[in-house]
C-alpha cells in the first residue's frame, strides 16, 4: 500500500482515538476504509493529474462549462437558457401601463407583449412556429394578459416555456448561420462558445442585425483575422458601434455575459 496511504490512515486512526481491538473496532475498519477509499481515490488523481492536486472533485463532472462547441440540442439549451436569464426576461404586455400594472412612465418602445424575450408582435418567425404557437397558447391560457405582473416568469409554467424558447430560436438561428456567414466563418462561430452565444442573442435581435454582425465577422475572417478572441473584440465593437442605442447598450451586457461565463 502507498506510504503516504498507510501514514495518512494511521494519523486519522489517532485522530479519531479509534482501537481496531475493542468493541469499536467493526466500526472503526469501515470508517478507516473508507477514509482509505477517498485517500486511495485523491493520489491516483494527483498522480494521473500532477497539475490540479488541488481539484475538486466536482470539477469533474460539472456541467457547468459546458463544450458548445458540437453545439448539441442541450448545449444551444443552455445557450439560450442564459440568454433569457442574463439579457432577458419576463413577461410584459402594453396593457400594463394603462391598468396600472407598470407606472405610465415605464417605456418599451413599439414593443409588443413579450415573454423570455421572444416579441408576439415582431417575432412572427418564432410565434407561428408549432413551438411558438404552443408558447403563446400557453400564455393565453394563463389570461397573462389581464393577470400577470411584469417580469413574471410564468411561476408553474416557466420550466416548459423555457424549453420551447430553444426551439424557436434554432431553426432561424441554423438558417440565418448558412444564409449570412462564409463557410470559414461558420465553422469559427461554431467552435467558440463566446461568438456562439453572441450570434444566437443576435437572432433574439431579428435578422438584419444578425446579417450585419456576420459580415464584420465575415469581413474579419477573409482579412485574415481567425483567432476567435479577437473575432469577439469585433463582435462587441459592431454592437456599440451599430447606431442603436438599444443595440449598443446591449453590447456591454453581452461583453459581460460572455467574460463571465464562457471566459
Amino acid at each position: 500500500m502507498n506510504k503516504r496511504l498507510l501514514e495518512e490512515v494511521s494519523r486519522q486512526k489517532e485522530l479519531m482515538n479509534l482501537n481496531e481491538q475493542n468493541i469499536m473496532g467493526d466500526i472503526a475498519d469501515k470508517v478507516v476504509g473508507s477514509l482509505s477509499n477517498s485517500i486511495m481515490k485523491s493520489i491516483f488523481k494527483n498522480t494521473l493529474n500532477p497539475d490540479n492536486e488541488d481539484e475538486d472533485d466536482e470539477t469533474e463532472t460539472s456541467t457547468s462549462d459546458t463544450d458548445y462547441n458540437k453545439l448539441s440540442t442541450t448545449d444551444f439549451d443552455e445557450v439560450v437558457n442564459n440568454v433569457i436569464k442574463n439579457l432577458e426576461g419576463g413577461y410584459y404586455h402594453p396593457d400594463m401601463v394603462k391598468d396600472g400594472r407598470l407606472k405610465s412612465t415605464y417605456q418599451m418602445g413599439n414593443s409588443g407583449e413579450t415573454m423570455m424575450g421572444m416579441d408576439r408582435k415582431h417575432g412572427v418567425d418564432f410565434a407561428k412556429s408549432s413551438a411558438g404557437r404552443e408558447f403563446w397558447g400557453l400564455i393565453d391560457d394563463a389570461n397573462a394578459k389581464q393577470k400577470w405582473k411584469w417580469n413574471y416568469m410564468g411561476g408553474p409554467l416557466e420550466r416548459k416555456l423555457k424549453s420551447l424558447v430553444p426551439q424557436m430560436i434554432k431553426p432561424v438561428y441554423d438558417s440565418l448561420s448558412e444564409k449570412y456567414f462564409n463557410s470559414e466563418a461558420r465553422k469559427i462561430v461554431q467552435s467558440n462558445s463566446k461568438l456562439t452565444f453572441n450570434f444566437i442573442y443576435a437572432t433574439w435581435n431579428g435578422p438584419d442585425w444578425f446579417r450585419k454582425f456576420a459580415k464584420k465577422i465575415n469581413e474579419a475572417v477573409n482579412n485574415g483575422i481567425t483567432n476567435p478572441e479577437e473575432l469577439v473584440k469585433i463582435a462587441i465593437k459592431a454592437r456599440i458601434e451599430s447606431g442603436s442605442s438599444i443595440i449598443a447598450q446591449g453590447g456591454k451586457k453581452v461583453s459581460d455575459v460572455m467574460n463571465s461565463k464562457y471566459s
